[in-house]
């Protein structure tokens, strides 16, 4: 919706299945690519679980998929690997890596009811940069703070895109009508404490990778979410400095962080 904001869901009466799990959606788009990509790369994981390792479904998964060994041979967070090995590209890999069924179910829907909604109203590089700088960061705050887990899943760039939709709801709070935006804020913070609470009652939820990701969404947000209050335009340049500032300085502290501490 060029020049307006443009809401959550179409308001229809009656939404016909695409409406009602992808709201807005459109196959030329990053979300459909990242969502392609994503059950690709599952696939891949239950094969090479299946051929080369103790299967596509293990017993002590309780997601429904491979094995873990099987996750950080295609390059899940392995903290020790990272640290001791250098072997940086496992802060990306995993965000097209998930544990089993369940998790990248909840990970797809969740991600189809907001991502194309984002990509509309942002663009396509700017849900983009969002999605994957702030699952690194969720990934290195992971690296971090749980070294001896071995973490997989787009969960935080979901995070990320929460964050980054705070902000926006924040900046253009007296252009978004209402209803909508107090609406809006109240989904999202729902959907945060939620996410909170269910990974407070389970051993196996990476709490700091969708900490780490919210908090580098709402960073990007300043830089990259569109503007829609033209008395905030002038701020522009300095929203987009204080993001990219924002942005090294949360990579720079988990390398200072991953390397202050002695090896294990």
């Amino acid at each position: 919706m060029a020049g307006g904001h443009l809401p959550l869901t179409r308001r229809t009466m009656l939404p016909d299945l695409i409406d009602l799990f992808a709201p807005w959606f459109f196959i030329r788009s990053f979300a459909f690519l990242i969502t392609c990509v994503e059950i690709a790369m599952f696939l891949i994981s239950m094969y090479v679980g299946h051929v080369y390792f103790d299967g596509a479904f293990v017993k002590n998964n309780d997601m429904g998929g491979p094995s873990e060994e099987t996750l950080v041979s295609m390059g899940a967070v392995s903290t020790p690997l990272i640290k001791n090995q250098f072997q940086f590209w496992r802060l990306f890999t995993p965000l097209f890596l998930h544990a089993g069924v369940l998790h990248i179910a909840s990970n797809l829907l969740f991600f189809s009811q907001c991502a194309y909604t984002f990509e509309r109203r942002w663009g396509r590089y700017a849900v983009a940069l969002i999605f994957f700088l702030s699952g690194i960061a969720g990934n290195m705050l992971s690296a971090v703070g749980n070294p001896d887990m071995t973490a997989v899943g787009a969960s935080g760039a979901l995070a990320g895109l929460l964050g980054a939709d705070l902000v926006y709801i924040y900046l253009n709070w007296n252009f978004i009508p209402a209803r909508e935006s107090r609406v809006e804020l109240c989904v999202v913070t729902m959907i945060i404490l939620l996410n909170v609470m269910i990974g407070g009652s389970k051993g196996n939820i990476d709490n700091l990778a969708h900490l780490g990701g919210l908090v580098e969404g709402g960073i990007c947000g300043f830089s990259l979410v569109k503007i829609l209050v033209p008395d905030q335009e002038p701020n522009r340049d300095a929203y987009r400095r204080g993001g990219i500032i924002g942005t090294l300085a949360l990579y720079a502290l988990f390398f200072i962080t991953l390397y202050a501490f002695p090896s294990s």
